[in-house]
């Protein structure tokens, strides 16, 4: 019988409640588990506040750290009531906080955020919630027993704030957790450097370190337990009638979870993919006692010939950059991003035509990214100007590579609905297609296009 990874996400730790119901989840599985686990909802906000806090104040991290013993303490209690259980996990957890408030108090007396030291603290929620959901899956009949990343050597590349895991090493070190003897409890967001130092993998990073132990074990299937329906044809808060898609390829899933759909982390599929290792998309408020995917995410295994799903994200930029011939100009691509990798900012697309190019970033970095383009000499590069008030649409479905005037249709019902479309780019994917339009106009795109799914 192939072991399978579970991973619950903050969205399933609202409350205190919510924990005895993820128990009630893993204890209905017949299969060996690991289980992956997100901090409570709202801790990782509290410790990323909790650091510019800690800058202002010295008294900022002991009130930090009495509200997460708070919070944690209590979430224990309520499931537990063995006080030699409670007293052996609350001294895991002092020991984890105290550790927290050196650290916090550590850059309040430098006065900087060195960043190993923000990834070890904003990871801190992780290694909180894992021993008390340990000791409530122990409750439930589990042989539960937490495993840090730190322990089992997931090895990440050394990159703060982004890393990403290194598969090799990691499929070589984590077998060993594979055993009918235990249920490990993984606190999931973050690896190690090869120098033993925390870094994460971004927000929502659970979800990556639940598919490199699944790729890892070889697992039959990592199962994602949420708050939604799986993967949806559209926004259910701007279409009513948006649906829930039963399978995805890899590709589309990726491209969804990048451009705004909320159900992936969107570097999740990356380990998977290889190896034809499914994800199972569930809902938690959904449960009833059996284990019922809603989406499966898996292998291109049929052409439907459709659109799946239309995504948007109003959390990107544009800096254009304009001149005669800078689109078929050798060398000035190169000379404008030089200073850009200078800085460490991240490009997320470029689309190029004769007389311009556009350099798609994440809003955070719009700034200093402008900053940096303008202070560039670029050759024939005559203006350096931003668009912020936009949206990208993201049309995602195998149909646009196998159905001819499939993506006409797209632009049609656009066209019908009056949208101005300000920049496209279709080819980079091919199952997706981007249409960038102005941000006031991003609702009427979505429903237009969803008219288009609809009508398949």
């Amino acid at each position: 019988m192939g072991q399978i990874v579970v991973k619950f996400g903050g969205s399933n730790l609202k409350s205190p409640a919510d924990i005895e119901r993820s128990a009630r989840v893993a204890a209905a599985y017949k299969e060996p588990l690991v289980v992956v686990v997100s901090a409570f909802s709202g801790v990782t906000d509290m410790l990323i506040q909790g650091i510019d806090e800690a800058m202002l104040s010295e008294h900022a991290p002991d009130i930090l750290c009495s509200k997460l013993e708070t919070i944690h303490e209590s979430a224990l209690r309520l499931h537990i009531q063995s006080e030699a259980e409670i007293g052996a996990v609350m001294e895991v957890l002092k020991q984890r906080l105290a550790q927290l408030k050196k650290l916090l108090m550590g850059i309040h007396y430098i006065s900087a955020v060195p960043d190993f030291t923000r990834d070890h603290i904003i990871s801190t929620g992780e290694r909180l919630s894992a021993p008390i959901i340990a000791a409530v899956l122990r409750k439930a009949g589990l042989q539960a027993r937490e495993i840090l990343p730190e322990t089992m050597g997931l090895l990440t590349d050394g990159t703060f704030g982004n890393a990403a895991a290194d598969l090799a090493v990691c499929a070589e070190r984590l077998s060993s957790i594979v055993t009918s003897d235990i249920t490990p409890v993984v606190p999931g967001f973050y690896g190690i450097t090869k120098e033993g130092k925390i870094a994460v993998f971004g927000r929502g990073g659970s979800d990556y370190t639940a598919a490199v132990i699944a790729r890892s074990i070889q697992a039959e299937s990592l199962d994602l337990w949420k708050d939604v329906d799986g993967f949806l044809s559209g926004d259910p808060r701007i279409i009513q009638d948006s649906k829930t898609i039963p399978y995805v390829s890899y590709e589309e899933a990726a491209e969804l979870s990048y451009f705004g759909a909320k159900v992936l982390h969107p570097r999740t599929v990356e380990p998977l993919e290889q190896d034809h290792i499914p994800i199972r998309v569930m809902n938690v408020d959904q449960f009833d006692g059996t284990i019922r995917p809603y989406t499966i995410v898996g292998p291109d295994r049929e052409h439907s010939c459709t659109l799946k799903s239309v995504a948007a994200t109003e959390n990107m930029g544009i800096i254009r950059l304009e001149g005669p011939g800078v689109g078929s100009r050798p060398g000035i691509l190169a000379r404008a991003t030089t200073g850009l990798d200078a800085a460490g900012i991240n490009i997320s697309s470029v689309i190029t035509s004769q007389t311009s190019i556009n350099l798609l970033f994440h809003k955070k970095d719009m700034p200093r990214a402008l900053a940096v383009l303008r202070s560039e000499s670029v050759p024939s590069v005559v203006s350096v100007e931003s668009l912020e008030d936009i949206a990208i649409i993201a049309v995602v479905g195998d149909g646009l590579r196998h159905r001819p005037g499939l993506a006409a249709q797209v632009f049609g019902s656009l066209a019908e609905g009056g949208i101005n479309i300000l920049l496209t780019q279709a080819g980079a994917s091919p199952v997706a297609m981007y249409i960038i339009v102005s941000k006031e106009d991003t609702a009427k795109a979505l429903k237009a296009i969803h008219r288009t799914i609809h009508r398949g």
